[in-house]
């Protein structure tokens, strides 16, 4: 398959993004944490965009539990494997040491659940969810009808149960799908798909900069 350039700087901008928005040391200046702030009002949207657009762009026609199994490896699998590493390294340090987001060795169960080994692996859970769904819609019209019901959903406050990461997976549903609805419809892939490296990277912009007024005037 030919090479999505705007995708692969997406990509790469997130990945970027995702090193520095996790990295904040004590008596950090107060620029780099206003920076760090700002990175954390889209990077996440943005991934998501690019995952949804990945999976429309690469999407095969094959049975649906064909298709669970293999994102189940390629998700669950290591979440539960990287999950049970971390909470065991936890339960042997964090009795001489300080460590984020404690742990007891109830959270070798509770990680069935929710991301007990540490918060940041949420987005796992989002992603196998949007999976789950995205799969069962087998028309555009479909697809286009969910991503409108999922845009809509992101703006209506809906309290959700603290499992699965149901609440995270509400939040950025709709940028999931707009990836699936920006490659699935001809003129918007176009238009993507032809953008050069510098106006993919002015657009990136474009997005953290709305994305940021939108949390700036009370929508997170």
């Amino acid at each position: 398959m030919r090479r999505i350039v705007f995708i692969d700087i997406a990509k790469a901008i997130c990945i970027m993004l995702v090193v520095v928005g996790h990295y904040v040391p004590d008596g950090s200046p107060g620029w780099y944490v206003a920076v760090h702030d700002v990175i954390y009002t889209f990077h996440m949207p943005l991934f998501m965009f690019a995952s949804g657009y990945v999976y429309m762009a690469t999407r095969k026609d094959v049975p649906y539990g064909g298709f669970l199994l293999k994102k189940a490896r390629r998700l669950m699998v290591p979440y539960l494997a990287t999950s049970a590493i971390v909470i065991t390294i936890k339960l042997l340090s964090q009795g001489g040491l300080s460590v984020d987001n404690p742990v007891t060795p109830l959270s070798y169960l509770k990680m069935l659940y929710r991301p007990e080994a540490g918060a940041f692996l949420w987005f796992i859970w989002a992603l196998w969810w949007m999976f789950v769904v995205v799969s069962l819609l087998r028309t555009k019209a479909a697809r286009l009808a969910f991503f409108l019901a999922a845009l809509a959903l992101h703006y209506i406050p809906l309290p959700l149960p603290d499992v699965f990461c149901l609440a995270q997976c509400k939040s950025m549903l709709a940028y999931f799908m707009l990836g699936v609805v920006v490659c699935e419809h001809r003129a918007l892939r176009g238009f993507a798909a032809g953008l050069r490296p510098a106006r993919a990277a002015a657009a990136v912009a474009v997005f953290a900069v709305a994305q940021a007024c939108w949390l700036a005037f009370g929508g997170g």
